[in-house]
Parts: structure tokens; sequence; C-alpha cells
């Protein structure tokens, strides 16, 4: 191999080991997050909520 595909080689694992931490920091992020109750669930639940209020 020459050194510029050495060099080449040498970035691409750096980039492959960033990539890997920036993984780990999405989940990390995700995971942080305040859950939220999916659009569906929360149609029903407003729903719900007005049938109660109406009776």
């Amino acid at each position: 191999m020459t050194e510029r595909n050495l060099e080449l080689l040498d970035i691409l694992k750096d980039i492959n080991k960033k990539l890997g931490e920036i993984k780990y920091n999405l989940k990390d992020i995700k995971n942080n997050l305040p859950k939220v109750p999916y659009y569906g669930d929360l149609l029903e639940d407003i729903a719900r909520a007005n049938k109660n209020i109406n009776k």
C-alpha cells in the first residue's frame, strides 16, 4: 500500500470510530427525552376526556 492509501485508511478508521460514538450518544439522548404518547393514543385520550366532560 502506498502512504496515501494508509493515510486514507487511518482517516476512514477514525470516521468509523466517531460514528460509533455518535450512535451511542444518540441512544443516550433518545433515552433522556420525555416519553410522548403515540398520536393515535393521544386522540383516543382526548375523545374519552371529551365524552367524560359531556356526561
